[in-house]
């Protein structure tokens, strides 16, 4: 791998930054209760958020992880520009938010209520550090051909629309997030 990134790959690893950078602001201040606190049943805790990215974060991983090997054994190769098919365009703009469609979480992607505040950004740091690990991995490789199976349903989307799409999934839920602790009855210190 080359000293300097690629800027596609430059690109991503900023997103993914710019993600793992908002979350101290976020949770800065609050405690277990207030990180655990949900608006109503149903509805998602700042906990609960960030940990619904973990889940997803680890799950993601290994897939990556075997793409990206399967692909440079064959030589996978290229550097042409990162484009998306129009269900790739689809599913990354309806996961940004603001959020105009609401999906639901398969249950063993949903956190569970009552999360420990230091463990769980704990597993966010090592998870975002890991994800950013992997995204730079993938230097030089051909973001359209390589396919990766969608780990919430059964498609299939390029190494770089499954990049992309996990980016604004993040977005979407640190959003989502931000929203909880805006909420006019959250609980104050």
């Amino acid at each position: 791998m080359s000293e300097r990134m690629d800027a596609q790959i430059e690109g991503l690893v900023l997103q993914q930054q710019a993600a793992s950078q908002e979350v101290p602001g976020l949770v800065n201040g609050l405690t277990v209760d207030q990180f655990n606190w949900a608006s109503a049943p149903g509805r998602w805790s700042i906990g609960q958020c960030l940990e619904h990215l973990n889940i997803t974060t680890e799950r993601y991983l290994p897939v990556f992880t075997k793409a990206i090997a399967e692909a440079r054994a064959a030589g996978r190769i290229s550097n042409v520009p990162l484009t998306l098919s129009f269900v790739e365009r689809w599913f990354l703009q309806s996961l940004e938010p603001p959020v105009r469609m609401k999906f639901k979480a398969p249950k063993t992607f949903v956190a569970t209520a009552n999360l420990p505040l230091d463990a769980t950004l704990a597993r966010w740091d090592a998870m975002q550090a890991a994800f950013a690990q992997c995204i730079r991995s993938t230097e030089g490789l051909d973001f359209r051909r390589i396919k990766v199976r969608s780990q919430f349903g059964p498609l299939s989307f390029s190494l770089g629309g499954t990049l992309l799409i996990l980016l604004a999934h993040q977005r979407r839920h640190l959003w989502q997030a931000r929203l909880v602790r805006l909420d006019a009855v959250f609980p104050s210190n």
